[in-house]
């Protein structure tokens, strides 16, 4: 005679949001919402290079989504452009240094990061030109230049 199996434990959805150590870091599986949508590393060729970037030129990219900062860096190294993925997680002084170290010119930075690149201003001589990633961005937005190379 075999003993009863004990029903299972009710799921508790935000479980892993809980804990004695507070909330949970960051997971990028863990977003909720739509994915992201994919970038043509094509049209970010043709964009880069109607934007005047040439070989040799560096590029800082400040993306969350590891797909679209794939397709991004590819783009852009089709055409010999240095890329430099900087750490999302980083702030201030050493989001500061890792910056000022790639040597970019041209900034691409997640709207959702905006904060964090916030947190750079007044710690650099000279700033790199910044286009925005996703939604949100209401001026230099890169879907809407990618957009238009369709």
């Amino acid at each position: 005679m075999s003993a009863p199996v004990p029903a299972p434990a009710p799921r508790d959805p935000d479980r892993r949001f809980r804990g004695a150590a507070g909330p949970a870091p960051y997971d990028p599986r863990a977003v909720q919402g739509a994915p992201a949508a994919p970038i043509c590393p094509h049209r970010v060729a043709r964009w880069a290079c109607g934007e005047g970037l040439r070989a040799g030129d560096a590029v800082a990219l400040l993306v969350r989504d590891l797909g679209q900062a794939e397709g991004i860096r590819l783009g852009l190294t089709r055409i010999g452009i240095r890329v430099a993925c900087l750490d999302g997680n980083r702030r201030g002084a050493a989001l500061a240094d890792s910056l000022a170290l790639s040597g970019a010119g041209l900034a691409i930075v997640d709207t959702a990061l905006s904060d964090a690149y916030a947190g750079v201003m007044g710690r650099l001589a000279t700033y790199p030109a910044v286009w925005w990633n996703g939604p949100g961005a209401d001026f230099a937005s890169l879907d809407f230049a990618l957009a238009e190379q369709a």
